[in-house]
């Protein structure tokens, strides 16, 4: 298995946060959600979903599923085909 190069991994930081903020816009928007109701929902606080949303900041895997659970949807919805980083 060959290792990953730097330029590989910098690009990995900036575009994944981009992509993660971007799904869960558009699954928060499908179901006509404010990111306040669904930072109540997630328990956390609506600056902290407007950042993750614009990719300012990069939430951990609990928080993804804590979100992604509450938009009432699954891990492999919002992981599937469509997801491109």
């Amino acid at each position: 298995m060959s290792e990953l190069s730097d330029k590989r991994i910098n690009m990995i930081k900036t575009v994944i946060p981009i992509s993660v903020g971007n799904r869960i816009k558009y699954f928060r928007k499908q179901q006509e959600m404010t990111q306040i109701e669904l930072a109540n929902l997630a328990g956390k606080d609506r600056q902290y979903i407007y950042k993750i949303e614009k990719g300012i900041v990069t939430p951990n895997i609990v928080t993804i599923v804590i979100l992604i659970e509450s938009l009432n949807i699954t891990v492999k919805d919002f992981f599937n085909k469509d997801f491109e980083y």
